[in-house]
């Protein structure tokens, strides 16, 4: 289902055009064109009004995306320094694992 602010510019644009190829006609009095010229600034700035809220509506929605994201990926972060404690461990006992075989070969050949 279409965007109720969407249909609205769509609408208003519709309007806007129609009022448009009315006043182009010739047989006008100056009280109809002048009428007509009148609906066509009004709608206008309806239309401007309209653009605006869905400019506002989408930095919204793109801030609450961003927030979002930069969640998920503070989690990930997160889970990756969690997941390389792991092998840093590992590591280590290595190291001590070398070193105590490196003693015992020393002591051994005493």
């Amino acid at each position: 289902m279409a965007d109720p602010k969407t249909q609205t510019l769509k609408e208003l644009r519709s309007s806007i055009r129609d009022i448009d190829i009315k006043r182009r006609g010739k047989n006008l009095s100056v009280e109809e064109r002048e009428a007509l010229e009148l609906t066509a600034v009004a709608l206008r700035d309806a239309e401007r009004v309209a653009i605006a809220k869905i400019q506002k509506q989408l930095i919204k929605d793109m801030q609450e995306q961003t927030a979002s994201l930069n969640a998920q990926a503070k989690n990930i972060r997160a889970k990756v320094t969690k997941m390389n404690r792991v092998p840093k461990v590992l590591d280590a006992i290595e190291t001590a694992i070398k070193t105590a075989v490196k003693i015992v070969a020393a002591i051994a050949k005493w």
